[in-house]
């Protein structure tokens, strides 16, 4: 071989090593020490959306971006007032079922029994009254009635039978005459009016008034037996059933009134916050979007052939541009059960180098230094 040829295979040897060395570069993963594996990736951290289930109108905005905040801290406040009414509708349904129940489980009052029994013993005072009607001292009273009035009718003719004739011959006036003859008119109606009450008592009281009077004494006897059986065990059963109805009901509104206040859910950072005292959001709305402050962590992507060496719960030193002289400590908190940028087909070892697994390393941030979207190398200690 010629001194040309050498020079040539030395240029080629040297450029492959050359794309080597680049091509593991590029796929953010290479090593260190002997018992070091090094890789790079990004710092992010858990997104946390809040919002409400019932959504409204804003009243006050409490926080601001950037912000960091609690957990339990309150966010957004909605007009709660249309629950609160509810709320105290929803109270007073719960007293009238209680009330309701309490009156069931203890039946009648002592007076509400008495006055049940009074309406029966009515109603069969009435029914025997009717029944026996006339009496025998009714109806001689009616015929005495009779009898007088016929006295009395016979006394008025012969009266105006005088007095018919007086006018006639021209000794008494007009008047007397028509007096006479009203007086006549008036007893004759009464004697009428006394023979037919005298009919009315001697034939007794009529079938349907006595039907009439049974049937509300028996509806009298029924109303006395319910007040002092007390309450059916089914009217007790629903009664219950109407105030669980109820208290479920308050129960329901109480969640929807703690929804009227968005709070965060853990510590974070207010990332995003779009909306405004007096804007009117639908339920389940995106209020704020937020980063959780204890959830940061760098992704990194590990080839196939080293996955064997890496395990969850393995330990790691993070480092980043902007904190060149600090390592921070990690730990490896989960590996993806899927590879990706996967071949159909894997035909050589080289191919399953472009095979990688995401892996999720944990950062120790208790400083707070670190934020999403920085660059970061991950060592991962053997």
């Amino acid at each position: 071989m010629n001194k040309k040829w050498s020079r040539i295979m030395i240029t080629v040897l040297a450029l492959g090593v050359t794309a080597i060395a680049v091509n593991c570069s590029g796929n953010g993963f290479g090593f260190g020490k002997k018992d070091e594996a090094v890789f790079s990736g990004t710092i992010e951290t858990r997104e946390i959306r809040v919002g409400s289930k019932v959504g409204g109108r804003v009243e006050a905005v409490l926080i601001e971006e950037g912000q960091e905040v609690t957990a339990g801290q309150g966010l957004v406040k909605f007009d709660i007032a249309e629950l609160q009414a509810q709320k105290a509708q929803a109270e007073a349904r719960i007293a009238q079922q209680q009330a309701r129940l309490e009156r069931l489980l203890h039946g009648a009052r002592p007076e509400e029994k008495a006055q049940a029994s009074a309406a029966t013993a009515t109603a069969l005072a009435t029914l025997e009254s009717i029944k026996t009607w006339p009496r025998p001292e009714e109806i001689e009273q009616a015929r005495a009635a009779v009898a007088a009035a016929e006295a009395d009718l016979g006394s008025a003719t012969a009266a105006f039978q005088r007095t018919e004739k007086l006018r006639a011959s021209g000794d008494i006036s007009q008047q007397e005459f028509d007096s006479a003859k009203f007086r006549l008119d008036n007893v004759r109606a009464r004697r009428d009016a006394e023979k037919k009450r005298l009919d009315l008592l001697l034939n007794g009281s009529r079938k349907e008034d006595v039907r009439a009077a049974e049937e509300r004494f028996r509806q009298a006897q029924q109303a006395e037996k319910l007040v002092l059986a007390g309450a059916r065990t089914e009217e007790i059963a629903d009664a219950r059933a109407q105030l669980a109805e109820a208290e479920a009901r308050l129960e329901q509104i109480k969640v929807q009134l703690a929804e009227g206040e968005v709070k965060a859910s853990a510590a974070a950072t207010v990332e995003v916050l779009t909306v405004r005292p007096g804007d009117l959001l639908t339920p389940n709305q995106t209020v704020a979007r937020l980063l959780e402050k204890d959830q940061i962590y760098v992704r990194v992507f590990i080839p196939e052939p080293q996955l064997g060496l890496i395990k969850v719960g393995q330990k790691a030193k993070i480092k980043v541009d902007s904190f060149n002289n600090q390592l921070f400590d990690g730990v490896i908190d989960q590996i993806n059960s899927q590879g990706e940028f996967t071949p159909r087909n894997v035909q050589s070892r080289d191919e399953r180098n472009h095979q990688v697994f995401g892996v999720k390393v944990r950062i120790d941030n208790r400083e707070g230094k670190l934020k999403p979207g920085m660059a970061a190398d991950v060592t991962l200690e053997k």
